[in-house]
């Protein structure tokens, strides 16, 4: 039986540009990781702190 993880963010993560606009969308910040070749930490640590990486883009859950 495969256990299935509970993901912190269900309807995904997303990289925003500073005017909020939805650039890419993904799964999970294991694939935004990926993605920007950087940690998952990393992504962790936008994610929750709101600051800008690069700056040019936020990390942030997707609403639904």
């Amino acid at each position: 039986i495969m256990s299935v993880k509970k993901n912190k963010y269900p309807s995904g993560v997303g990289i925003y540009d500073l005017s909020n606009n939805l650039i890419y969308k993904f799964r999970n910040n294991v694939e935004l990781a990926k993605h920007l070749n950087i940690s998952k930490n990393t992504v962790g640590r936008y994610l929750n702190s709101g600051l800008v990486y690069n700056k040019t883009f936020r990390f942030k859950p997707i609403q639904d």
